[in-house]
């Protein structure tokens, strides 16, 4: 019986600090603000905010001349952040 109220506890405690520390759109910003000043134009951010998580998407665009055509190569890169911090979730 103690074993489960210790579970249940740290469980619970476990979503409210993640729902306390719940990054914010500013927060990724910043954080992938180097990457942002390398890139030959500035990248689209689609930006999730979730109860106790975020999600975030970032595509960088290579504007390329190709036969008198300009094109954009794309390439995309998906974050999660949780407990105040950003994680790369590779696919």
């Amino acid at each position: 019986m103690k074993f489960r109220r210790l579970i249940s506890l740290l469980i619970i405690a476990a979503i409210l600090i993640a729902f306390f520390t719940n990054p914010k759109e500013v927060d990724f910003n910043r954080f992938i603000q180097p990457a942002a000043g390398r890139a030959s134009s500035p990248p689209l951010v689609e930006y999730e905010s979730k109860l106790i998580y975020s999600n975030a998407t970032v595509t960088y665009f290579n504007p390329v001349s190709e036969q008198g055509k300009r094109v954009a190569a794309a390439s995309k890169e998906k974050y999660i952040g949780l407990f105040g911090r950003f994680w790369r979730v590779n696919n």
